[in-house]
């Protein structure tokens, strides 16, 4: 047996006990018709039922074949790829899976895969038994009352980017909006109702299927501006204004949800309404926030659009201390450097506390020059460089900004020899079809853990200790990494513009 086909097949086998048991079985059970209640496989939702395919009430065939005709043929038994590899790792099925596991336009092209494929002692990624694969309001309302009026549990996913595993769940109807991604960019926008009390202004539609390459490359690289999203080119643009949504220049700009405009839902009862400021104003505030679906099911969203400073940069350099007297005493530098430098609207992303007494910074700022970027870090790079024993420099550091306006151009960052993204290589896949390569390992992984906090800015007020600020385990004993996303670090959620 070669390398490779023992690495697929040995990862194959730890997936096995994480899937075999529940997913095969619930895949046997889909199949199995006995007529009668399972009530083993019968959710109860407070006072309501969610019924499965071997209950004796789940719909039949005939009332399926009524919510395809009512969504245009767009009803799909849902297909989970991995079965193919807990039947047999050597099959055809199984090799297609392994080959393109790792790409999320993939990914996201299954309806029955989301990016997260898991979370241990928490949830394992189960497929759908139907998707309406929607291409309008209509479509998801039609999905919204079959699901009530059966009894089924719904789901909803855009970009299938969930960490909490919230766009999939076994046995249920899948509403699917991967196709509803038009973009209409608006230079003088206002709000439904809203005309006379909301002045016109610069705006971006995007039907809930669109992610946030391509609102980028639309409202950016194409159109010279901006709309705050995500920092991950695959992550749908609804599902994050829905989760509050923050990316790499918030400390700018704010939260995604706050630059929500409008939106348009289909709630529970199956209508299809418009939430703003001004029309169904209560909806349009939970929808800034509220969770993705637990207020209805959003088909699109219009986005307030920015002004494009000239530059956009980075600061990426990795510092390995030689102690971990040493790691402390670096740590303790940096909170102090970046409290003076980095602690405003200019700086955003992270810096991680590794493992093995390492310091990686990978930070991205907001409007300034490659001469400023170096004049604000070479007091850093001194500092590290006068302790020669007890730190080194890994690689070469990486300080500099660009137009911004071809952050996310990917012909533009080849020309340039910038190889900052990976590509979608299957055959007819757009050549904007690009993920970050630092974000490779978050596709098809398994969480063991995920924690996401506020920093109150008062951490970083003069009187504090250092001990409030620094963790004091965190040297080459720590077992996971820390992260301390500077862009968390902030006065304001909503900047105004």
């Amino acid at each position: 047996m070669d390398r490779r086909t023992f690495l697929k097949r040995s990862g194959t086998a730890a997936l096995v006990p994480l899937w075999a048991r529940e997913l095969w079985g619930a895949a046997k059970n889909l199949a199995r018709d006995t007529g009668t209640a399972d009530l083993r496989n019968v959710t109860r939702v407070g006072a309501g039922i969610r019924r499965r395919p071997a209950d004796a009430k789940w719909p039949p065939q005939v009332a399926w074949k009524r919510l395809n005709d009512e969504v245009d043929g767009n009803l799909i038994p849902v297909e989970f790829p991995i079965v193919a590899c807990v039947t047999d790792t050597g099959s055809a099925g199984c090799q297609h899976l392994f080959n393109n596991i790792h790409n999320p336009y993939y990914i996201g092209d299954q309806p029955g895969l989301t990016q997260t494929l898991g979370w241990v002692d928490a949830w394992v990624s189960k497929p759908s038994v139907y998707v309406v694969a929607a291409s309008n309001a209509d479509h998801i309302a039609a999905a919204v009352n079959f699901a009530r009026e059966n009894d089924l549990r719904l789901v909803v996913k855009g970009g299938g980017h969930s960490y909490q595993g919230t766009s999939n769940a076994a046995d249920s109807l899948l509403v699917w909006t991967r196709r509803m991604h038009d973009i209409t960019m608006h230079e003088a926008f206002v709000p439904q109702g809203c005309k006379g009390r909301h002045a016109p202004q610069r705006a971006v539609t995007l039907g809930s299927g669109a992610i946030w390459m391509q609102a980028y490359d639309a409202v950016t690289t194409k159109g010279g501006a901006y709309v705050q999203g995500g920092g991950c080119t695959t992550v749908g643009v609804a599902g994050l204004v829905q989760s509050g949504g923050f990316g790499s220049f918030s400390k700018h700009y704010g939260t995604a949800a706050a630059g929500l405009l409008e939106a348009e839902v289909v709630t529970a009862d199956g209508k299809v309404r418009v939430a703003n400021a001004c029309t169904n104003p209560d909806l349009f505030w939970a929808l800034k926030g509220g969770g993705g679906g637990t207020f209805g099911a959003v088909s699109k969203v219009t986005l307030r659009v920015r002004e494009l400073p000239e530059f956009w940069g980075a600061a990426i350099l990795t510092v390995k201390a030689a102690s971990d007297d040493a790691f402390r005493r670096l740590l303790r530098y940096f909170v102090d450097f970046y409290r003076e430098r980095l602690f405003n609207d200019h700086w955003g992303e992270q810096a991680r506390i590794a493992s093995d007494n390492v310091l990686d910074l990978l930070m991205v700022c907001h409007d300034l020059s490659t001469e400023e970027v170096k004049k604000i870090w070479q007091p850093f790079l001194d500092w590290v460089a006068r302790s020669p024993a007890a730190y080194t420099i890994e690689g070469q550091p990486i300080l500099g900004s660009m137009p911004a306006r071809h952050w996310w151009d990917v012909q533009w960052r080849k020309q340039n020899q910038q190889a900052v993204f990976s590509l979608d290589q299957r055959p007819g896949a757009s050549s904007n079809n690009a993920w970050w390569t630092g974000d490779a390992g978050q596709v098809a992984w398994f969480l063991y853990g995920y924690e996401s906090l506020w920093m109150p800015s008062s951490l970083l007020e003069d009187g504090n200790s250092d001990a409030e600020v620094v963790p004091e385990a965190a040297g080459s004993q720590t077992p996971s990494v820390l992260i301390l996303r500077s862009l968390l670090l902030m006065e304001n959620h909503e900047k105004p513009a």
